[in-house]
């Protein structure tokens, strides 16, 4: 049960979501494990560098496992920060922690840096990722921050790379909004994808948000079953 997740952008609230979904299978008693492959605008702690976003996962729950396997401080594209910091991005090293991790976890979720499109070095973009390790993508998408072009741009992008995807979380949907745009988003990814919106998440302030109160806008908002693609027998208590 291993899932790669991304987004256009770093307002897409993929961490989030993934950390959510990696705080629900944990407590229902299946081992997780989130990956960063690539941070930018880590933390400098001086002898040490911290993920912001693993950090994140952690305070939702410490016992879910983290890795990342490049860590930069610039706040930038992984392939500018990478110039910056003297730093080479090597799709086999990803590879190399990845399957490290997956061994010690019942799921691992991978989240990428930015889009799929998103170049990590001279010959590299993030779409690489999920082909290199066979997972299937969950998309993350705010109808807030990019219009529903960039939206179907970057799904249908996925399905001519013949990358299986699991489905789309709308995530921050105002559902209550009187805009007819928003009304008709998800069917609108739907129609022109041929992709499954699997999940809704209302429209609350993320990182600031409890444990408890994501942990059930996980579990009443989206279909596990639908992003891990198989049953669930354990979500039968809820």
């Amino acid at each position: 049960m291993n899932i790669f997740v991304t987004g256009i952008n770093n307002k897409s609230g993929k961490t989030v979501i993934s950390a959510g979904i990696a705080a629900v299978m944990q407590s229902l008693g299946y081992k997780s494990g989130v990956y960063k492959p690539i941070q930018t605008g880590a933390i400098d702690k001086g002898k040490y560098l911290i993920s912001p976003d693993l950090s994140f996962v952690k305070m939702l729950d410490p016992y879910i496992t983290t890795h990342s396997t490049y860590m930069m401080v610039s706040k930038t594209m992984p392939i500018v920060a990478s110039k910056i910091e003297a730093v080479k991005i090597k799709l086999d090293e990803i590879e190399r922690d990845y399957n490290i991790l997956k061994q010690k976890t019942d799921i691992t979720i991978v989240e990428s840096a930015g889009g799929l499109m998103t170049p990590l070095n001279e010959n590299t973009f993030s779409i690489q990722i999920p082909l290199t390790l066979k997972l299937p993508v969950l998309f993350i998408v705010n109808p807030a921050e990019n219009t529903i072009n960039n939206y179907l741009n970057e799904i249908n992008t996925a399905k001519s790379a013949n990358i299986n995807i699991s489905g789309v979380i709308i995530n921050k949907f105002p559902v209550y909004s009187d805009n007819p745009d928003i009304k008709e988003f998800p069917s609108l990814i739907e129609k022109y994808t041929d992709v499954k919106v699997i999940g809704l998440i209302r429209n609350f302030k993320e990182k600031s948000v409890q444990a408890n109160i994501l942990f059930n806008e996980i579990l009443n908002g989206i279909d596990l079953e639908d992003v891990f693609q198989m049953r669930i027998p354990k979500l039968s208590k809820f």
